[in-house]
């Protein structure tokens, strides 16, 4: 599967993944199932720079949208941008010196891995690939590991989940049927995956409804993402559109 986005052109070369387009980023998700106690299972992938007359610089963030958590224990992600290998605590390359340059046409490899608990949940990792000196020259894309079992486990606490209105001017609510009480992290974020707003709530049995405003927001795309706290799972991850008469 290949998306590409600007100068950045993606190739996953791993057989296993499937993929689907999504709303979460300008790429796609792959979908992975994840097998109990695996050790640094990888996804494989390569980035080209398709311009065809200049040299760019590249770096790679990732972005830990959701984890598998089983008591005190949490599966663990880290990746490999070529040679440089990062540990598991770190997001992105800090020295310089470890950005990829690459001239037109030519590539380099970009290797995810994921270690699985004995019990296998749901994860969401996020990576974007972007040129370090034009922000705008960006491909994003999402790992998901068993995307069915965050479905099944979150639908039995919160169920009826909408977002509405679509597109949104000033403000855009979001309504859900609470069956249990839970605790949600509610994330807004940029078409970058930025985080522009955070607010973590407990919710009780019954109706919940929560307006966020959007007034200051200019149009484009954001994406609205529900999270339970206690085992860091995604219940609702959706696109919204900001169009201001």
């Amino acid at each position: 599967m290949i998306f590409s986005q600007s100068s950045i052109y993606l190739v996953s070369t791993n057989n296993a993944m499937t993929s689907t387009i999504s709303v979460i980023s300008n790429g796609g998700t792959f979908t992975l199932t994840s097998t109990a106690s695996s050790n640094d299972v990888p996804a494989k992938f390569r980035f080209y720079n398709i311009n065809s007359t200049n040299t760019y610089t590249y770096n790679v963030l990732r972005t830990i949208k959701s984890i598998n958590t089983q008591g005190v224990n949490t599966a663990t992600t880290y990746f490999c941008v070529g040679a440089t290998c990062l540990p598991p605590s770190a997001n992105t390359l800090t020295n310089p010196g470890d950005y990829i340059v690459l001239s037109p046409g030519s590539y380099e490899a970009l290797i995810t891995y994921f270690s699985e608990l004995s019990t296998i949940g749901y994860s969401e990792i996020y990576y974007k690939i972007f040129n370090v000196n034009d922000p705008n020259d960006t491909l994003s894309f999402t790992m998901a590991y068993n995307p069915t079992l965050s479905v099944k486990e979150n639908s039995r606490l919160i169920e009826n989940v909408s977002i509405f209105p679509v597109p949104a001017n000033e403000n855009v609510s979001i309504q859900a049927k609470v069956n249990s009480p839970i605790e949600v992290k509610l994330t807004l974020y940029n078409i970058l995956g930025q985080s522009l707003f955070v607010q973590k709530i407990k919710l009780n049995e019954g109706t919940f409804k929560k307006n966020i405003d959007i007034s200051t927001l200019p149009d484009g795309t954001y994406f609205l993402n529900l999270q339970n706290v206690i085992t860091g799972e995604n219940i609702l991850s959706q696109k919204i559109i900001v169009n201001k008469p």
